[in-house]
């Protein structure tokens, strides 16, 4: 393989002279060369039982797991050090049926996202043809009864809005979501469209983030990027 271009001066830092040992570096944990790995296949590291009796799981080789206690902690020593809720609690996302029952009534749908297809790796792949044609549009799933509430049929252009802003996605009308829900496509962007401001590859017209905000729970973890209000209308035809 080619010999990768250095810049003076990042000896230390890129110490590879090759991509063959770059990515030789990287596999090293399994014992092959890039090469040699290629040739074996798929290749699996022993597999180490009771990892917690042999002092494996702790940076300080002591038996246990790597928790202030050394124990599986239901009573979270740590969250009661920083002055949190120690034990496991329940909480409803930032706004809910329960947390904001006013929104409620105008958003009347429970909207939940993330999940992946075979196609894309979270927002990336779109610019690539073969990818973009398993899934050629973002796609948002509705149950038929919700469907036929809102006049909307399999593939139609619909608009999902709440609070926060709106983006379209085609309808695909399946049992795989309750009446309450809908579940859309997330990390739609368009490489086709014009990468420059204020387009920026279309992204506010398909992203699913245009209707979310990332605010985390009490103790810094977890955010409402999977359950929020809203409702659906079919786009009219000025807006395709």
């Amino acid at each position: 393989m080619a010999a990768i271009n250095r810049p003076e001066g990042k000896q230390r830092t890129w110490p590879w002279a090759t991509e063959d040992e770059v990515y030789d570096e990287i596999v090293k944990p399994s014992g092959f060369t890039f090469h040699e790995l290629m040739e074996q296949g798929p290749v699996y590291q022993k597999y180490i039982y009771k990892k917690y009796e042999k002092g494996l799981m702790r940076p300080d080789g002591q038996p246990g797991f790597n928790t202030p206690t050394g124990r599986i902690e239901f009573y979270s020593t740590l969250f009661q050090a920083y002055g949190y809720d120690p034990l496991p609690y329940i909480e409803e996302p930032g706004i809910g049926p329960v947390s904001t029952p006013d929104l409620y009534e105008k958003y009347p749908l429970i909207m939940i996202t993330g999940a992946r297809t075979t196609s894309f790796f979270h927002s990336e792949h779109r610019q690539i043809p073969y990818l973009r044609q398993l899934t050629p549009d973002p796609w948002v799933q509705i149950n038929p009864k919700t469907a036929a509430e809102h006049n909307i049929s399999e593939g139609d252009w619909v608009w999902i809005e709440n609070h926060r802003g709106r983006c379209r996605q085609r309808a695909r009308v399946t049992h795989e979501v309750s009446e309450k829900e809908i579940a859309a496509q997330h990390g739609w962007w368009f490489p086709e469209q014009d990468g420059a401001e204020p387009n920026l590859y279309g992204f506010r017209q398909s992203n699913i983030n245009q209707l979310l905000a990332n605010k985390p729970g009490r103790t810094g973890f977890g955010a409402d990027l999977k359950c929020t209000l809203c409702k659906i209308y079919r786009c009219s035809e000025e807006d395709l």
